[in-house]
């Protein structure tokens, strides 16, 4: 790979960082699509994230993390959300954009069709769904997160069957949709961990089927 050496301060007048690290790497962008995701997230008992008009890039780039954490097959960005390589998105997902298969420009058609196809859809709303854990959500699934602001489109809504809502004390009105993302992510997580068997004398999973 090559390394290419520059004077000190070059980097600050290129990046849009004040104070940015002393290295630097271009590479390729990979780019999934939502076809190619879905069908690996089926064959593997996955869930896709799915960030519809997710707008804020530290969120964006959030969501990406944790779904390469919590082992989604991929993240499906619909029109109107964020650019995933926007700086910050991609200083948000700490590398996972170049690991995950993240599809752009998914229209919420799209989506509104996997239901119609019988592709479980789980949207996430603010309140009046069902707990995570209440949800089968160890094989395959679409978790739909919607924008800051405004949630899911009432199309995205009403095509869900499944609605989950963070259960939560206290006067708050809602979590940020990073937060709420990885919530539903990592539940999925601990129920694939959990339908799978258990070696009792050396306290681990046995091999997969």
């Amino acid at each position: 790979m090559p390394v290419t050496e520059v004077a000190a301060g070059s980097l600050r007048k290129v990046l849009d960082l004040a104070t940015p690290q002393s290295v630097v790497a271009v590479a390729e962008q990979r780019r999934g699509d939502l076809a190619s995701v879905l069908g690996d997230a089926r064959g593997r008992g996955r869930p896709v994230l799915a960030l519809v008009g997710i707008q804020d890039p530290g969120n964006a780039g959030t969501l990406v993390r944790v779904a390469e954490a919590s082992g989604c097959a991929g993240v499906a960005f619909t029109e109107g959300s964020v650019d995933p390589w926007n700086p910050k998105a991609v200083r948000a997902t700490a590398g996972a954009l170049l690991r995950i298969p993240v599809c752009e420009g998914v229209v919420p058609a799209e989506l509104i069709e996997l239901a119609v196809q019988g592709d479980t859809l789980v949207a996430m709303v603010a309140r009046g769904g069902v707990n995570p854990e209440e949800v089968d959500l160890g094989g395959a699934a679409v978790l739909l997160v919607g924008s800051e602001a405004h949630g899911l489109p009432d199309e995205v809504f009403e095509a869900a069957p499944t609605k989950v809502s963070i259960p939560m004390e206290g006067h708050l009105e809602s979590l940020n949709a990073a937060v709420s993302g990885a919530l539903l992510g990592f539940e999925a997580a601990r129920q694939r961990r959990d339908a799978k068997p258990v070696d009792l004398l050396r306290g681990h999973p046995g091999p997969e089927c």
